[in-house]
């Protein structure tokens, strides 16, 4: 009699334990749902990083791990990669859909690229140029940035916070110019050296007032590292004004500003 009592508690117990933790090749489940496939976990204790590499989990909060028995999100890969076999026939919808990115934990989340992406300044005010000096353009603050980049509105230095390739776009109005004035839009890094790149426009007759002779330069940047510095620049050969906003018979609004694209 006292044995059939031990073995019904046993068979109790034991039910009650595969009711809260079901483990598969395991006595020693870490979840709910654990599955150990290469039989390698210990009989007590958490399985080390090794021997979590391929074990399957599914926690009591609905995570679920792959490679990890401790999953801190809804999915959890611990390593390896993630394929999605007919995704390349799903087209996507530009300007509505979003990219998707990982952040620094591995995270995955959505943004919208064109507008993380995006940098773009005006300048500050109407600026002074002196014949034959390369001048900073010195742009307030920017109405579209992202952490790509850092812009000092002191000195005109921008600083990319990321290597890659950028598309950069620069335009600016010049007034109270000489005829034969030659400008020059530049893009330099700093430390000062040689330009990154380079554009010039020559007016034929005088210019004054409050509409100028426009210019743009369009070019690309290959930032090789983060933190690498710039500053935009334009030199006249005979005096000029570089025009914030231009004002005409046609009314008023901003001419000269920086616009960058990471691609």
């Amino acid at each position: 009699m006292r044995k059939e009592t031990i073995s019904f508690l046993g068979v109790f117990l034991t039910s009650s334990i595969i009711y809260a933790q079901v483990g598969i090749n395991t006595n020693n489940p870490q979840a709910i749902f654990h599955v150990d496939a290469a039989k390698d976990n210990p009989l007590s204790g958490a399985p080390s990083v090794v021997q979590q590499a391929n074990d399957f989990v599914v926690t009591s909060t609905a995570n679920v791990g792959i490679g990890t028995t401790n999953p801190t999100d809804k999915l959890d890969v611990a390593s390896g990669n993630a394929r999605i076999r007919d995704i390349n026939s799903n087209i996507g919808i530009g300007g509505t859909d979003r990219v998707v990115v990982a952040d620094a934990t591995g995270v995955l989340k959505t943004i919208n690229f064109n507008s993380y992406s995006l940098f773009h300044a005006r300048l500050t005010a109407n600026q002074s140029l002196t014949t034959a000096t390369i001048s900073t353009l010195v742009f307030s603050a920017p109405l579209a940035t992202s952490p790509y980049y850092s812009y000092s509105t002191s000195t005109g230095i921008l600083t990319f916070n990321q290597a890659g390739n950028y598309l950069v776009t620069l335009q600016a109005s010049f007034t109270n110019m000489a005829a034969g004035t030659q400008l020059l839009l530049g893009i330099r890094p700093v430390p000062d050296a040689d330009y990154l790149g380079r554009g010039s426009h020559y007016n034929a007759a005088a210019n004054s007032g409050s509409v100028g002779e426009l210019m743009n330069y369009t070019t690309l940047l290959i930032i090789p590292t983060a933190g690498y510095r710039v500053r935009f620049t334009a030199a006249p050969n005979q005096n000029a004004t570089v025009l914030a906003t231009e004002t005409g018979s046609t009314g008023s609004g901003n001419v000269t500003n920086v616009t960058i694209q990471k691609i």
